[in-house]
């Protein structure tokens, strides 16, 4: 009896060897999310006042200051960090389903569910104006994130629900900040079949459904959050994936909008029914 469990335990030892040598420990690791031990920490908690329950978009001002927009109402909320305050709302259009928010210096732009783009200038002045972008995306796509890449003088978006071209992958579609046009072909692929997203018992449309978007200030990856698994994942410079984090459903109720401080600190914004919307800062080992 002795002889047969040393056996087992030996057998054990050299199979997990094995698979070391042979590089299949990732694939496991990543095949088996839901066996991943949470690995992150939350550093800070805002609790958001109820006007903001539906917030959908969030991005860094400076100054301990951050833009916020909710999928209901064509309003710009400036939420003070230190105070947990709202201290200013600049109304920027009709009520409709908003998304995401990026500021690029004086200007703020926002995303519409159908793909449509606002453009405000000047936003945070009495005299702003707001510049409609409309686009070849549609409803069907379901848009909820964009991404500034300051280098390239773009926004990014990316496809949520349905990809117009191919269901095989999501597509981040570039929107020039000079032309004001969206490209017509994905600037990056995001492909449903990749292995790192192997685990999830759905259909592949459904492997990854992009919430919110954002690029690493110093690094310049890219953060992809996904709030119905919930799930955030890491891509390189050239949107392959790297790296993916379970998230824990009792910290990210509805995980909507993702930003980062200059010096990297990363945010994560929750929609809670009831007064339980938050901004989370979180550290991810």
């Amino acid at each position: 009896m002795v002889n047969k469990i040393v056996a087992l335990i030996v057998f054990g030892v050299l199979s997990l060897a094995g698979l070391i040598l042979l590089g299949y420990t990732e694939f496991v690791t990543k095949d088996k999310l839901q066996d991943l031990p949470v690995d992150y920490r939350i550093i800070k908690a805002w609790k958001l006042p109820e006007e903001l329950d539906e917030i959908s978009g969030i991005d860094w001002m400076g100054a301990d200051k951050m833009a916020c927009i909710q999928d209901e109402d064509g309003i710009i909320f400036i939420f003070d960090l230190k105070t947990s305050k709202i201290v200013k709302r600049v109304s920027f259009a009709e009520s409709g389903d908003y998304e995401d928010i990026r500021i690029v210096g004086d200007t703020a732009y926002i995303l519409r569910s159908d793909g449509e783009i606002f453009e405000v200038r000047n936003f945070l002045s009495a005299n702003s104006q707001t510049i409609p972008h409309s686009n070849f995306l549609t409803e069907e796509q379901n848009l909820e994130s964009l991404a500034l890449d300051k280098n390239n003088k773009r926004l990014l978006l990316a496809i949520k629900d349905r990809e117009p071209q191919d269901k095989t992958y999501k597509g981040i579609y570039q929107f020039s900040l000079e032309s004001g046009e969206v490209q017509k072909q994905p600037e990056f692929r995001l492909n449903m079949g990749d292995r790192i997203l192997a685990g999830r018992d759905t259909k592949l449309s459904k492997k990854l459904e992009p919430s919110a978007l954002s690029i690493h200030p110093e690094n310049n990856k890219f953060y992809i959050l996904d709030g119905r698994a919930p799930q955030l994942l890491i891509a390189d410079s050239k949107m392959k994936l790297e790296r993916r984090y379970a998230l824990d459903e009792d910290d990210f109720e509805q995980a909507e909008g993702l930003t980062f401080s200059e010096d990297g600190r990363l945010f994560i914004s929750n929609e809670g029914k009831g007064g339980k919307a938050n901004i989370l800062e979180v550290v991810f080992n």
